[in-house]
């Protein structure tokens, strides 16, 4: 099992404020709301603070198997949780409008592109672990919340203050999900 806590991830500003177009539902952001969305991604990356834990199983040792998406030759499951941790939520708590009416939803798009980051970390870190078995690693599956308990009961997640709390994973912004180990054919070469 490893654990790796309050890693920084960089904010996509341009990603952000394409999500944001989206959820209010218009072509172009005004100019403001574009200044507002480069302010925020300043000021709450300070308050991000990533931690990860997973442990890689292999197909035969796997407590419990979960194949939605999964690749035909697949070896092993790597099983983690995710979380950006609760500072950004308690720091726009402080003062909601610090950045205009869309406050809400542009810290709303910065944490999930935050967590977004922090799995996508977990990826390169578990594709270098698989490199080294031979192995490549799927694209991040998302878990279902009604296995949730199950991946937990293998998963400490209390070390990266995370918990479940009526099916849903605490804090907010957090996510459990699984990468596929799949052979990829390739030999080491010998040093």
């Amino acid at each position: 099992m490893k654990k790796i806590r309050n890693f920084k991830v960089n904010l996509r500003v341009r990603e952000i404020a394409r999500v944001i177009k989206k959820l209010i539902n218009t072509a172009e952001l005004p100019v403001e709301t574009e200044e507002s969305v480069q302010r925020a991604c300043h000021c709450y990356s300070k308050f991000i603070m990533p931690s990860v834990i997973y442990d890689t199983f292999s197909k035969e040792n796997m407590p419990f198997i979960y194949e939605k998406d999964a690749p035909s030759k697949w070896v092993a499951q790597s099983v983690f949780f995710v979380t950006i941790g609760v500072k950004l939520e308690e720091e726009y708590q402080k003062n909601e409008k610090a950045f205009g009416e869309h406050s809400k939803t542009i810290v709303s798009a910065i944490a999930v592109d935050a967590l977004e980051q922090a799995k996508n970390f977990t990826q390169r870190l578990l594709s270098g672990e698989a490199e080294g078995e031979n192995c490549d690693v799927s694209r991040g599956v998302d878990l279902p919340p009604d296995l949730y308990e199950e991946a937990a009961k293998i998963i400490p997640i209390d070390k990266i203050e995370t918990s479940i709390h009526e099916g849903k994973l605490v804090p907010k912004y957090s996510n459990c999900g699984l990468f596929y180990w799949i052979p990829s054919g390739k030999k080491k070469s010998k040093k």
